[in-house]
């Protein structure tokens, strides 16, 4: 009914462990090259976020969260909030959110030289064309400190910078050679 021990075989390429909020576990490694983020050749642009300024902004954002927390909780048992179990849904509606939406922002972005673009965050991989792209952002504050907004078609998503780097400017330049009709704003 079943294949004897000796009769079955296993590919004979090493399996590698995945990580990411995605993964499920082992995968074979790809024979095409595919993956934009690990490899790093003459065509393609790779920037990333320094880990200290994204490390920062979730401290700030945890300090934050522990900071409130435990203020709304005792504004909530001493009946600030009347009681309503309703508020304290919506407020932990608000945090949750919050952090969703937070650990969704790119910290890495990486383009080939055929425009696919990939940008990485803790919740996920995302992977479009720059013909998706429709308008590019800058920083509202000085220097470039912050983040660029990308509207995609369906979503906008939000890329750490940290001000002028060779690397994200060579990348938003070839954004603007393989789509001449993307907006740019601040940038």
């Amino acid at each position: 009914m079943g294949l004897a021990p000796s009769e079955m075989t296993l590919s004979e390429k090493p399996l590698h462990r995945i990580s990411g909020p995605n993964a499920g576990g082992f995968s074979e490694p790809s024979d095409g090259g595919n993956d934009l983020m690990d490899q790093e050749t003459e065509s393609s642009h790779v920037f990333q976020a320094p880990a200290a300024y994204v490390i920062l902004f979730y401290l700030l954002l945890l300090a934050w969260t522990v900071g409130t927390v435990p203020l709304v909780y005792l504004k909530f048992r001493q009946g600030g909030f009347l009681g309503d179990w309703l508020y304290a849904v919506m407020i932990g509606f608000f945090y949750l959110y919050t952090w969703f939406w937070s650990l969704g922002l790119f910290y890495r972005i990486a383009m080939d030289g055929e425009g696919r673009i990939v940008l990485r965050s803790l919740r996920r991989n995302l992977e479009v064309t720059a013909k998706q792209v429709r308008t590019i952002e800058g920083s509202r504050f000085p220097a470039g400190f912050g983040f660029i907004k990308m509207k995609l078609s369906r979503e906008s998503g939000y890329l750490f910078c940290h001000g002028k780097n060779r690397e994200l400017e060579e990348i938003l330049l070839g954004i603007r050679k393989m789509n001449p009709l993307v907006r740019t704003i601040r940038i």
